[in-house]
């Protein structure tokens, strides 16, 4: 039975024809000739076929069904995604990730705030973003700022900090006002104004060193005499041992000179140049920054303080929290001023980030400060670093905004950097570690700030431009930068001083 005659049983004869009627036999003709004859049985190609009412509603109802349905599954799906998005966002923050902003100084800015630390208890690790300079934890050498590191593999280094602490107890001994005082008297072997022997003991190296108070040459001629029977002691020394129970304090307590030590230098390369040595190792190009430095800092010598200067090349701030903890820093080393410089070598040779290099300098300063309450801790901007042969170290831009170095401007040859050194832009770096030092200083009572800038970099028009003129190599001055380095830390000296008056 076709479907028309299902048509015609269920509304009869007479309604099938009036369906007929209401198509024209034109249409129906036309109809049917379309037709190929497969689809008689069909139903009229002319009748409307039904279409489903599918509305905004309908989808929505069949999106909340599908989230019924399969809640627990949509619910682990986003948990998995969200923990996919924290692990891609890691895993490119180890490529440098941090670092990809094209404002090179705001990527190297300490968004922590350590103005405020007002003692090394204060100081923690909790709060670093990042260690390595680029940008990770893992992918740099950078030791733990809060905690003293010796290096005692290196022999080298070992020499350099002994030499370091006959350097400071020779200051210490220079100002004591030698009598008849039980307090020193008290040590054993101790000899009124010839008082080396109760420090290391008769049979130690001490008074051979290069350097020592005594000369480098002083040799045994028998047990009964350390010094041998010629020793012809520096006529201060005797002057003291002379008239010291006679016109010093009649109540024999220890009496020092009343102006003292006025400054201690105490730092990494850059100060063991003034001492004429990197490494302990003697440098023909340092003798001179060694005699300008005694001339501006010996007032024997006709300069307007009296310093000493303590360094050791390749150090870090642990380094040089170690030298303090052990011997560099010995009892009655109390000079009106310490001046602290490192901090470049944590950024270019550990590859230590901003905030881990400042954490190690404040540390430092603290530890000083712990020890040395009443004097002022001055700390000297980490120097710039050289890149490229013209000196560049920024642009600046129409708004007067930093601009880094473009790849192309780090040209200089890789053999003219040291292997040891991170061969990249450290200035952007270098910035921001001196801004925060500079706002630490002047939140605190007693510590200063030194920005070395105003004798290293030159600002012209477009740029900022280390003084190429005043460098040895990339990392430390030569003679005429030491020389002009020197009479900016003296005026600022006389400037503290008078501030204490």
């Amino acid at each position: 039975m076709s479907k028309w005659s299902a048509v015609d049983q269920e509304y009869g004869d007479d309604d099938a024809e009036a369906v007929d009627d209401l198509v024209s036999s034109k249409a129906s003709s036309s109809t049917l000739d379309m037709d190929d004859g497969n689809d008689v049985e069909d139903f009229p190609s002319y009748y409307p076929q039904p279409k489903p009412q599918r509305t905004c509603l309908f989808y929505g109802a069949t999106v909340l069904s599908f989230i019924i349905i399969y809640r627990t599954e949509i619910c682990l799906g986003a948990a998995l995604a969200f923990c996919v998005s924290i692990a891609i966002k890691d895993f490119s923050s180890t490529k440098g990730g941090p670092r990809r902003s094209k404002n090179a100084f705001k990527n190297a800015h300490v968004f922590h705030d350590y103005s405020n630390i007002n003692s090394k208890y204060d100081l923690t690790l909790g709060s670093i973003d990042h260690w390595c300079l680029i940008g990770d934890d893992n992918n740099c050498q950078c030791e733990d700022p809060l905690v003293p590191m010796g290096k005692h593999s290196s022999r080298k280094w070992i020499a350099q900090h002994k030499e370091n602490m006959k350097v400071a107890t020779e200051a210490v001994m220079k100002l004591i006002d030698v009598s008849n005082t039980k307090e020193w008297n008290d040590f054993e072997g101790y000899v009124p104004g010839l008082d080396d022997g109760w420090i290391d003991g008769a049979d130690d190296d001490w008074i051979y060193a290069k350097g020592a108070r005594f000369g480098d040459d002083y040799s045994y001629l028998g047990e009964d005499d350390v010094f041998g029977n010629d020793f012809d002691p520096d006529a201060d020394y005797a002057a003291s041992y002379d008239t010291g129970a006679k016109t010093g304090d009649e109540t024999g307590e220890r009496k020092m000179e009343s102006t003292g030590l006025d400054v201690v230098f105490i730092g990494d390369s850059i100060t063991e140049q003034r001492q004429g040595t990197a490494h302990g190792e003697h440098v023909d190009d340092y003798v001179s920054i060694k005699e300008v430095f005694d001339k501006t800092f010996t007032k024997d010598k006709g300069g307007d303080f009296d310093g000493i200067a303590m360094g050791i090349a390749g150090d870090t701030s642990p380094n040089v929290l170690w030298r303090l903890l052990n011997g560099e820093s010995p009892f009655g080393l109390e000079p009106k001023v310490w001046w602290v410089h490192v901090g470049i070598n944590d950024l270019s040779v550990k590859g230590c980030s901003e905030e881990v290099t400042l954490l190690g300098i404040l540390r430092v300063v603290e530890e000083i400060q712990n020890k040395s309450p009443d004097a002022k801790i001055v700390i000297n901007s980490i120097l710039p670093v050289r890149r490229n042969e013209e000196g560049l170290l920024e642009h600046m831009g129409k708004n007067h905004e930093d601009q880094a170095l473009r790849k192309k401007e780090l040209n200089m040859m890789d053999s003219s950097l040291s292997p040891k050194r991170m061969h990249a832009d450290l200035w952007p770096s270098i910035v921001s570690i001196n801004e925060e030092l500079s706002k630490f200083a002047s939140k605190h009572k007693g510590i200063k700030f030194f920005n070395a800038d105003e004798v290293f970099v030159e600002e012209r028009e477009d740029a900022k431009y280390l003084k190429v003129d005043l460098m040895d190599d990339a990392v430390h001055p030569n003679f005429s930068g030491h020389k002009k380095w020197n009479n900016a830390i003296k005026k600022r000296l006389h400037e503290i001083m008078n501030d204490d008056l």
